[in-house]
């Protein structure tokens, strides 16, 4: 009787340990998938999209050639004079299309100025032609989108007359911005400003991922400047150029 309950017990402490050992493999095999997976994952962000806007490499630089583009698009506008501010990117289609910043003026004295995303599509015989003219908009709202702002209101967001920033002010801005672990920062343009207790600035800039072969992308960064002249970025918003182009316009 003690031999066949010995017997009984060494069987189930061998299906017991049977058991143990099949839980635990799919736990580790997951475990050793989970940073294949990631790497892969990092592989295709870095990709470029078939199709996709590609930033420019020589960011804001407008060149003879993309001045000439810009020229020749907005040839037949009426109304509103835009000056090119930064080339943002292209897109390869049949033909290129290509995104500006710009500057725009009304006509009409004593309007205020806007920004804008102004879009191109040159053909493979070198025609240009103006897709759309997009505002831009700058003002940050509670669920992340963003809004333009609203003339003439007190205490509001407005767009800036210059777009450029004194050398003093950009220094603490782009301290402000270094100060961001994993990702570069270069600004393009002060889009924006709100009065407060202090002053909140709207800056256009293009961020670079500290990751092996990452493509730059361009976002909003909202960067508050207190009464002592002290800077703090608040928060960065992701601006999706492409979004804002009407095809085929």
């Amino acid at each position: 009787m003690k031999k066949m309950l010995i017997v009984l017990l060494a069987g189930l402490l061998m299906l017991t340990a049977v058991a143990c050992k099949a839980n635990k493999a799919p736990k580790e095999t997951a475990k050793n998938e989970e940073p294949q997976e990631a790497a892969q994952e990092e592989i295709m962000a870095n990709e470029p999209l078939a199709g996709g806007w590609t930033p420019a490499e020589d960011f804001g630089d407008i060149t003879a050639e993309r001045r000439a583009i810009f020229d020749k698009g907005m040839e037949t506008l009426l109304g509103v004079d835009y000056a090119p501010l930064a080339y943002l990117g292209s897109q390869v289609v049949a033909g290129t299309n290509h995104a500006f910043l710009v500057k725009g003026t009304m006509v009409v004295p004593a309007q205020p100025v806007s920004y804008a995303l102004a879009y191109f599509y040159e053909d493979l015989q070198g025609n240009v032609k103006l897709m759309n003219v997009a505002d831009l908009p700058i003002v940050p709202q509670a669920d992340g989108t963003l809004a333009l702002p609203e003339e003439g209101l007190m205490g509001g967001w407005a767009y800036v007359e210059d777009p450029a920033l004194a050398d003093e002010d950009e220094a603490k801005l782009e301290a402000a911005l270094q100060n961001q672990v994993g990702a570069s920062y270069v600004i393009a343009a002060c889009l924006g400003e709100q009065v407060v207790a202090g002053l909140n600035r709207c800056l256009l800039v293009q961020v670079t991922p500290v990751v092996p072969n990452a493509r730059p992308h361009y976002a909003l960064a909202y960067i508050y400047t207190d009464l002592e002249g002290n800077s703090s970025l608040t928060q960065v918003i992701d601006l999706d150029v492409g979004a804002y182009c009407t095809y085929g316009a």
